[in-house]
Formats: structure tokens, C-alpha cells, sequence
């Protein structure tokens, strides 16, 4: 067989895996929208076949035969060369994976998630705490097999969705700003802060409403995507031009539903930017890292949606579709109180500055569950001294406690790290955008369009072809520095708060 050959059927069986990955999306997206009670059974059986299915296309004979007559230094094009090392890096993993395991993670994740809801209504640990253990059980076990001779095993899990980046390397970098982000909660939480007028009832319809122009100015395209309500905002991509995003209307505020709204629509526009072209359809049209992915939903989330260039533009509409809610509440009012500073019991509702704080607790608890320091009858409580240690107070139950976030019932350890990293990422990228396009005049103007373009040439369109890290440094000229995170939070809030 040719070089030419084996990628072209490289190809062809990279484009199968993501089809099967686009049907277990659909499959999770119905499981969180509309799945009935008595369904999750055959729907846990349905997703551990498919994930079967894919584990039998990326480590089959078929594949290794491929790799190992492709080399990548002999491709002809940055997409071949790009290709041929995403499916030699997933083909070294999945190899180590026995396809009982593979199944075994799909099947208890759909009934973990199951129980999970449950627990998180009831507020109950136990409720979900058996289905968690056998997760565990089985998280470790994946951790035994991917580990190489130069890793421990939580660098294994870390690596799955943030290729090349280690254990230490997040220590060190979440070390360097712990103090500061720690500081700057004490200093700025007890800024006195009027905020009651977010906390009014505000219709559905014309949150829904609202969201959507921002959205649309944003550049979301409706023809490519959805929004839709559930317990956990998420994204999906269920088809190359079918991305879909999800929001809630339960949380308190009003700009909490809004921020879950533009985060995830954040996700979104890098996956609509990276699915076209030449790699639209296979395993590159993707973010470049999970790390990478965050940057862009915290970007818009918080650099942008929360900046006051940003009110100062969509104020005056956000008053008309509620005029009673903002009777008497100046713009000056309103940004000072969409960037209010406070300690917070769930993670997805943090302001910017603690949010960070939220992730080192689930890094260190990560840790401890993976080498058996904590058990799981243990973890509610470890789960409050880490609390009270980083963030100050103890949450009140385990519903905003240990049981806040969906990513345990699926076995995801060493992703939440790439929240907090998508924070230093995104930093680095605003930092850079700002020196390239006069932002906040684009603000004010409401030409978040502009914004979008230049990131989606940027960043987006190259999708996975590189690293987070490889990416990050390509588009800035320099290497990942934490410091242009706290520089920009000291910089921002500084101005409100003094």
C-alpha cells in the first residue's frame, strides 16, 4: 500500500469515527432533553455499543496496519501531517484499552448521570455515591492502562483533554496565581454592591429573546444550531452544521442564565469556525485542546459580555425588554453589579475572579480520589474543607456542594483543570486581540461581529491542527503566562472597585 493509499482510507475511517461521535452526542443530547425515566437502561446499552463501535474503529488492526505504514514527516499537506498524529495519539491510547472498559465507562456513565440528578434533587450523596464508586473503579483502571513509564496516573487523564500538559505543570501554574486570585476576593467581596434588581422575576421569553440578539451579533449561526433548556448548560456537536447549545432559567439571577448562555455560545462559534473547509467532517474540525475550547467560552463570557464597553452598547435594549426590573438602576449600577465579586457555593455562577478557585478545589479532590486518600463516603466533607480553605465559607448542602457538577458521573477526571487554564489561555488571547483591533470602540458599537472574525481566523479555523499550547503560542508569539490573567482581572476591577 502507497503513502498515498493508506491516507486516503486514514481518512475515510477518521471521518466514520466521527459520525459515531456525532451519534453518541445526539444520543447524550436526547438523554439530557427529553430521555424518559424508564429509558436509561437501553440508552446506557445504546451509547456502550456505539462507544465499542468507535474504540473497534481507532484501535483496530485496520488502523494500526494504516499508522504504520504512514509517517507523518512524509505528508504532504499541514492536514495530512495533522491528521496522521491525531489518530497515532488516539490509536496509543485506545490500544491500551480493553473494549469491556470502553463499554463499561459509556453504560455506568448514562446510569451515573441518572443517579446523579436524583441525588442533586433530593440532596442526598448516597443516592449517587455507589454509582460514583464504580466509576472510580473504573476510572482507575483506564488511568493503570494509559500511563507511560514518565507519568502518574492522574497525567494520563489530564493528557486526554489537554494534550502535552502535566500534573506539575497545572500545579505550578494554578501556585503562581492562587495567592493573588485569594487576595483579590478579600479585597473586593465585601465591596458594597447593590444587586436586588437582578434577583426580580424576569420573563422567560424576553431573557430568551435578548440572548438570542447577542448570540446573532456574536455571529451564531441559527442555520448551524440550537438553543435549548437544561438542568446543566452544555454544547454539542451533533453534526458538522449542527452545533447546539443549552442554557437554564433556574439560577437566581438574571445574568446567570445570560453568562451560561454566551459561555456556551462561546464553545459554539469555535466549533462552527473549526467545521468547515478541509477538515470539516473529521476529527480536526474540534478545538485544539479543552483548555483551548474554555479560553473562547470564558472570553466571551467574561472579557467581553461583563466588560462596560459591553453595556454600554446593550443597556439601553436589555431596559427595554425590562423596563420595571431596571427602573432607577443607573449603567454605572448595572456593571457594578453584573461584576459583583462574592463567594459563591456553585462554581458555574462564579464572578471571574473566584471562578478559578472553584477549579483548584476540583484538581486537589481529583488527586485524592484517583490515588484512594479520600474515600467516597469522605469526599462531602473534604469537599467543605477545600471550601473553606480556598473560598471561606462551607456550602450549605451537598446539592451545592460536592454534587453541583455533572463531570464526575461520566468518569471526565482531568478536565475541570482546563477551565481554570481556559481562563489563563483566553487572557492571553484577549491581550493579543486588544493590540491587533480597537475593542472596546467595537463594543460600544455592538460589533461583536468584527470581534468574532478575528478570532475565528485567528484560532478557530485552525481547529485541532496543533496543540492548545502549540496554538496559543503560534497566535500570540509566546508561551502560556499566568500573569496576563491576573493582570487583567487587577486591571479590570481595580477600575470598578478601586
Amino acid at each position: 500500500m502507497t503513502q498515498r493509499e493508506a491516507f486516503e482510507r486514514l481518512e475515510t475511517l477518521d471521518r466514520q469515527v466521527v459520525l459515531m461521535e456525532h451519534i453518541g452526542s445526539t444520543l447524550s443530547y436526547d438523554q439530557e432533553i427529553s430521555l424518559s425515566e424508564l429509558g436509561v437502561e437501553e440508552r446506557a446499552a445504546q451509547l456502550g455499543w456505539i462507544a465499542a463501535r468507535e474504540h473497534e474503529l481507532v484501535s483496530g488492526s485496520e488502523m494500526g496496519d494504516l499508522l504504520a505504514v504512514l509517517d507523518e514527516k512524509q505528508a504532504e499537506t499541514p492536514f495530512e501531517q495533522a491528521l496522521v498524529r491525531t489518530r497515532r495519539r488516539e490509536y496509543e491510547k485506545q490500544v491500551k484499552l480493553p473494549e469491556e472498559l470502553v463499554r463499561s465507562i459509556s453504560e455506568q456513565g448514562a446510569k451515573a448521570h441518572q443517579s446523579w440528578v436524583k441525588a442533586r434533587k433530593q440532596c442526598d450523596w448516597s443516592v449517587f455515591s455507589q454509582d460514583f464508586s464504580v466509576m472510580v473503579d473504573l476510572v482507575r483502571r483506564k488511568a493503570e492502562l494509559l500511563c507511560t513509564s514518565d507519568q502518574c496516573p492522574y497525567d494520563a487523564l489530564l493528557d486526554e483533554f489537554e494534550e502535552g500538559m502535566r500534573t506539575e505543570q497545572v500545579r505550578s501554574l494554578f501556585g503562581s496565581i492562587k495567592h493573588d486570585l485569594v487576595g483579590l476576593v478579600d479585597r473586593i467581596s465585601d465591596q458594597p454592591v447593590r444587586t436586588d434588581f437582578l434577583f426580580q422575576p424576569y420573563p422567560i421569553d424576553k431573557q430568551e429573546q435578548f440572548a438570542r440578539q447577542v448570540l446573532s451579533d456574536m455571529g451564531f449561526d441559527f442555520r448551524r444550531g440550537g438553543l435549548s433548556v437544561t438542568v446543566h448548560p452544555f454544547t454539542t456537536t451533533v453534526g458538522a452544521d449542527d452545533i447546539r447549545i443549552t442554557t437554564r432559567y433556574s439560577d437566581p439571577s438574571v445574568m446567570d442564565s445570560f453568562s451560561s448562555t454566551i459561555h456556551e455560545g462561546g464553545h459554539a462559534l469555535y466549533e462552527m469556525g473549526a467545521s468547515q473547509g478541509r477538515i470539516k467532517g473529521t476529527s480536526l474540525a474540534n478545538g485544539a485542546s479543552f483548555g483551548l475550547h474554555e479560553s473562547q467560552s470564558r472570553l466571551w463570557e467574561n472579557m467581553i459580555a461583563k466588560s462596560p464597553a459591553f453595556w454600554e452598547h446593550y443597556y439601553p435594549l436589555f431596559q427595554n425588554l425590562f423596563p420595571d426590573q431596571t427602573h432607577a438602576v443607573s449603567l454605572e449600577q448595572f456593571i457594578r453589579a453584573v461584576n459583583k465579586v462574592e463567594r459563591t457555593p456553585i462554581r458555574v455562577n462564579a464572578d471571574e475572579v473566584s471562578y478559578s478557585l472553584h477549579i483548584m478545589l476540583r484538581f486537589e479532590l481529583e488527586q485524592r480520589i484517583l490515588d484512594g486518600s479520600v474515600s467516597i463516603g469522605e469526599l462531602p466533607e473534604a469537599w467543605n474543607e477545600l471550601t473553606r480553605s480556598l473560598l471561606g465559607f462551607t456550602p450549605k448542602n451537598v446539592s451545592e456542594g460536592v454534587l453541583q457538577d455533572v463531570h464526575w458521573s461520566s468518569g471526565d477526571f482531568g478536565y475541570f483543570p482546563t477551565y481554570a487554564l481556559g481562563n489563563l489561555y483566553g487572557a492571553q488571547f484577549f491581550q493579543y486581540a486588544g493590540e491587533k483591533l480597537p475593542i472596546e470602540d467595537l463594543l460600544r458599537s455592538g460589533k461583536l461581529g468584527v470581534i468574532k472574525d478575528f478570532l475565528e481566523t485567528e484560532i478557530y479555523a485552525q481547529g485541532a491542527m496543533h496543540t492548545g499550547l502549540q496554538t496559543l503560542e503560534s497566535v500570540t508569539k509566546r508561551a502560556l503566562d499566568a500573569t496576563c490573567f491576573t493582570s487583567y482581572l487587577e486591571g479590570k476591577f481595580s477600575r470598578l472597585f478601586g
